[in-house]
């Protein structure tokens, strides 16, 4: 394989960001942040001494860096902390002929902590570094106790939910700069206490400008399409397809389906009205939102706790199997929050004897690699995935067509899903199917992640009123 060439605004970037000690690439997902880490890498190891480690999601990026860095980088000596190799990778922590480069997965993070805290780390890459905003988990306090002379953040999507998402990010960066928390909420995060409970109920980000020329020295956020900066007005990848979100498939429910949904729909304004005099407990109203938006995607069999399992008939399957069907000649990707319905559709196209790839939190490791090259090499038709495990990570740039059965609640991760096939390599325009239930939640979700990105745009720097989902 030939060397990669940084492009000019990769260059301008590994520039700026070899000027500090710990930097965030914001960049949009498919352009380039592994490339410019990667140099980046290269010219930490001239200003200082030690061993670089990265973390990266299990699905498809941990395969990313080995490959990027075997080709890109022949000469150094790199190690992978794989699910069966990791007695290993301990043992070669232990080492004092340290590798020149560890990879190892968010999910282990906190369990080798002990191992990881024995070496002093040059230069630390947390891609997907939004795995991070949570101050309070495991992983997050693991990552901020290791010893490192330089840190790199990559994220597509730094803020996923809500504007404090981003302050543990910064917290690793530059703990002295960016200490208190409750500091940065009062500062950036627009919000109501709502009485008795204390809660606070968050409305939007303030004082967006002031974070980004705070963050300006060590931040760069590069948009494929889009103008990012006065060097890029058309984004630094005007070159690439477009991307176009379709108008809905709106289907309607079976009758089947219908009175399992309204039944659900009943008992939980029944529970509203029972307890309306009291603050509602938040997971348990999320849980039962949950119940209406799977009710939603297919008939179910409900037991006495209400817990779901999903059965035909599904008039959303119904749709997706006539797209597909509609469209015999391209291959199509398929995103669901829930393996359950991921599954029934497995069951479909079986019975239809259409090859595909079911890529869900339940596949093997080591299937994972060989399901997607299957898919960019055209051996099977459908790629169909969870949201969590299929939307970060991989390249499914083979196909042109992406279809969500269901949203996520957070923009980030459905803007990370599609990305999977808008993104370097993409030869055709990406269009962005979603097929929606009428008179259930589906649209009502639809309308609060528009309303959701934009200001998670406005946080980032990013142009305003851009659309995210389809109207």
């Amino acid at each position: 394989m030939p060397l990669i060439t940084p492009y000019q605004y990769q260059k301008e970037t590994i520039e700026k960001f070899s000027h500090v000690p710990a930097a965030l690439d914001a960049s949009e997902m498919g352009v380039g942040k592994t490339v410019v880490a990667g140099e980046l890498d290269m010219v930490r190891r001239q200003q200082g001494v030690g061993p670089t480690l990265i973390v990266a999601p299990l699905s498809g990026t941990m395969n990313t860096w080995r490959k990027h860095y075997k080709e890109q980088y022949p000469h150094l000596k790199g190690i992978v902390c794989a699910p069966k190799d990791r007695p290993k990778f301990v043992r070669a922590l232990a080492r004092t002929d340290w590798y020149d480069y560890y990879i190892l997965h968010w999910d282990v993070l906190h369990r080798e902590l002990p191992s990881l805290l024995g070496v002093r780390w040059n230069h630390i890459i947390a891609d997907e570094a939004h795995r991070a905003k949570n101050r309070k988990a495991q992983t997050t306090r693991a990552l901020k106790r290791l010893d490192t002379n330089y840190k790199s953040a990559l994220s597509g999507t730094p803020v996923t939910n809500r504007p404090q998402d981003l302050w543990s990010i910064l917290n690793w960066l530059y703990p002295k700069t960016w200490r208190g928390y409750w500091k940065f909420y009062e500062q950036f995060v627009e919000y109501t206490i709502e009485y008795p409970s204390n809660y606070h109920k968050f409305i939007r980000s303030k004082n967006e400008d002031e974070l980004l020329a705070e963050m300006e020295p060590f931040y760069v956020r590069h948009l494929k399409r889009r103008p990012c900066c006065p060097h890029h007005p058309q984004g630094v990848t005007p070159w690439l397809p477009d991307k176009t979100y379709a108008p809905p498939i709106w289907v309607d429910l079976s009758p089947k389906q219908r009175k399992a949904y309204d039944q659900m729909s009943k008992e939980m304004l029944a529970w509203v009205g029972e307890n309306e005099d009291k603050p509602l407990p938040a997971p348990v109203t999320i849980a039962k939102l949950v119940r209406l938006q799977q009710l939603a995607l297919a008939n179910a069999d409900i037991d006495d706790d209400w817990n779901v399992t999903l059965i035909e008939p599904s008039t959303k399957l119904d749709a997706l199997m006539e797209l597909i069907k509609d469209n015999e000649d391209e291959q199509i990707v398929v995103f669901s929050q829930f393996k359950k319905i991921i599954n029934l559709l497995g069951q479909r196209l079986n019975k239809a004897k259409i090859p595909h790839a079911l890529f869900t939190g339940d596949s093997a490791h080591a299937d994972r690699t060989s399901m997607v090259q299957d898919f960019q090499a055209g051996r099977t038709k459908v790629f169909a995935g969870t949201i969590k495990a299929g939307g970060v990570g991989l390249d499914l740039f083979a196909a042109s067509t992406v279809v969500f059965l269901d949203r996520d609640w957070s923009p980030a991760n459905n803007l990370q899903a599609e990305d999977r096939l808008w993104r370097h390599g993409q030869k055709n325009p990406v269009t962005v199917y979603d097929i929606m239930a009428r008179d259930t939640v589906d649209l009502g979700r639809h309308q609060q992640i528009q309303a959701k990105w934009n200001w998670i745009m406005e946080l980032l720097g990013d142009p305003r009123n851009v659309q995210m989902v389809a109207n």
